[in-house]
């Protein structure tokens, strides 16, 4: 909110702070291809788009690593048991890994004739679609952790049922 109101009031300091705000993101293939585009496109949101992008990742990282943490060094009083590990860590990494490779590196503009128009692919739904994902890998990366923190395997010695007292 403060990045918009800034670029509604001084958008001029958006214009100072983009372009080395930029030589980070363009190190993720998403943004490599999508700023380009957006200056050919809609040159006005490049610096918006760009200090929105940087903040919304950097706060992003910020929270997940410092809820992480939390439910690492919290307390937790139950225990999930799960008798297929492998099946629960392939799903919840093809989760993580979608997320991941929305927001780093598969650009969203629809390329092509209707890109250029007003509504598709300009920074605000740019943005709206960014925040969602990224909303999306915080929650799957700290559900991870947690489910990492509670899950216990079942011991052997619980599944072997005993036949005789000798």
């Amino acid at each position: 909110m403060s990045i918009l109101f800034l670029w509604l009031t001084r958008g001029g300091v958006l214009d100072y702070i983009a372009p080395h705000l930029r030589y980070l993101l363009v190190i993720l293939p998403k943004y490599h291809y999508e700023l380009p585009w957006l200056a050919e496109n809609h040159p006005e949101q490049v610096a918006l788009y760009t200090c929105l992008s940087f903040s919304l990742i950097t706060f992003t990282v910020v929270k997940t690593l410092l809820f992480s943490i939390y439910i690492i060094f919290s307390r937790l009083s139950r225990e999930i048991i799960v008798a297929d590990l492998k099946r629960v860590v392939k799903a919840d990494l093809a989760s993580v890994l979608t997320f991941v490779s929305l927001i780093f590196l598969i650009p969203l503009p629809i390329y092509g004739a209707g890109a250029s128009t007003t509504v598709v692919g300009n920074a605000y739904s740019l943005t709206f679609f960014n925040i969602l994902f990224l909303k999306m890998l915080s929650g799957g990366i700290s559900s991870t952790v947690l489910l990492a923190k509670r899950i216990k395997r079942p011991n052997r010695r619980d599944q072997v049922e005993v036949t005789s007292k000798d």
